[in-house]
């Protein structure tokens, strides 16, 4: 179902959701709206102006409906594809409640970036735990349905999902000066010529600009990845 059909509720809901808790960063960029905190977001916004008629998830591809529930009932949850250990690390915060405190605008704006959340079954948010991204060899699926693979640490998501990862942490990397692996940034630009921009990635891409005021330039212009160092 095309995301533009809802942009006038999802704005709503959104409007109605800053009225709990708001920051501004102020190193935000001119235009972009207030972002809420993470909480806020993984609670309503995110589920509610982003995927309130439901959708699919990114790792598996599992269709979800509004209920929080793919169609066999596994639990739907939010996901930090640039993983928040990472954020936490280059930020020099021992957990998020003290980059929340020390750090506030930044971290909070970061965490709450929907630019970097995506749906993903429950059980492989648990088993990502930190893993960085990468290539394995062979194909040994970790479950019958759904092509992912994971080993010493490196986690291997579906060809459809290679892409849609690689835009997500460039504009991690470049949007808040976020670190980048060499070895895995020269993977995930590989990964972008590979799985191009699809017209779901798109439409996502134009309900997140209407909701923070900001796109994924490497959605708009996958090309730029390649200018990435």
């Amino acid at each position: 179902m095309s995301l533009r059909r809802i942009e006038c509720a999802r704005v709503a809901l959104y409007l109605a959701a800053l009225t709990v808790t708001l920051t501004v960063a102020t190193s935000a960029a001119a235009g972009e709206t207030p972002s809420p905190d993470f909480d806020q977001v993984a609670a309503s916004v995110f589920w509610q102006s982003l995927y309130g008629s439901g959708g699919w998830t990114l790792y598996c591809g599992f269709h979800f409906d509004t209920g929080r529930r793919s169609d066999d009932g596994r639990a739907i949850g939010p996901e930090h594809i640039y993983p928040t250990a990472w954020m936490l690390k280059a930020l020099d915060c021992r957990s998020r409640m003290q980059c929340r405190a020390g750090k506030s605008e930044r971290f909070k704006r970061m965490e709450a970036d929907m630019h970097n959340i995506y749906p993903v079954w429950q059980t492989l948010i648990a088993l990502r735990n930190g893993r960085t991204f990468g290539v394995l060899p062979g194909e040994d699926w970790r479950f019958d349905d759904c092509d992912i693979e994971w080993q010493n640490g490196v986690i291997e998501p579906r060809p459809l999902a290679r892409g849609n990862v690689a835009r997500a942490m460039f504009y991690m990397q470049r949007t808040y000066d976020l670190p980048l692996d060499r070895k895995l940034r020269e993977i995930l630009v590989r990964w972008n010529r590979e799985d191009p921009v699809s017209k779901q990635e798109q439409e996502r891409n134009d309900a997140i600009a209407g909701i923070q005021g900001r796109r994924n330039p490497f959605i708009d212009k996958p090309e730029l990845a390649d200018t990435i160092k």
